[in-house]
């Protein structure tokens, strides 16, 4: 299927407080961007939240692509982070899912080279970055990972329908 300027393609990052980004196919037009706090302690209400806002902005802006940052998780994480974040995951990828969204992951180091040029950039130079090009001021990391990762994820459908070759 070819994409087209009209796509609209979310970006989320999924933590305690949910990133979340509306970009416009052509990578063009940064149409929203923000985080929402999600429920602490309480999981169920984590979730519901989570499941809430996902719907309320997949109908909304009724996108064609979601983008999520893939887990990364450093050696010294609490064992019940990757089970929270899989529940987040589980919930972000069944919304798609009933919507018929295919979604892509894209992993931080991948984001960071996408944006930056260099995979070891820091969350500092990513922020910047962002907001010189979409003029913007980004309020905390959650929504410069949502814009970040909805950026690469335009980035590299861009870049690889470039190289696909012509059919004749």
């Amino acid at each position: 299927m070819t994409k087209t300027a009209s796509d609209i393609v979310i970006g989320l990052d999924l933590a305690q407080k949910l990133g979340v980004s509306v970009f416009d196919g052509s990578g063009e037009k940064l149409l929203f961007s923000e985080s929402v706090a999600l429920f602490r302690g309480d999981t169920q209400k984590r979730l519901l939240r989570l499941r809430e806002v996902l719907c309320e902005l997949f109908t909304s802006y009724k996108p064609s692509e979601v983008a999520i940052e893939d887990v990364f998780l450093p050696a010294k994480t609490s064992p019940r982070t990757p089970i929270a974040l899989g529940e987040l995951r589980g919930i972000a990828r069944l919304c798609a899912a009933e919507r018929d969204l295919p979604v892509f992951f894209y992993a931080p180091r991948q984001v960071k080279m996408a944006i930056t040029g260099y995979g070891n950039a820091s969350k500092q130079d990513v922020i910047h970055w962002i907001e010189n090009e979409f003029k913007i001021k980004v309020k905390d990391d959650n929504e410069a990972d949502a814009v970040s990762i909805a950026y690469t994820h335009i980035l590299m459908r861009r870049f690889s329908l470039q190289n696909q070759p012509k059919q004749t």
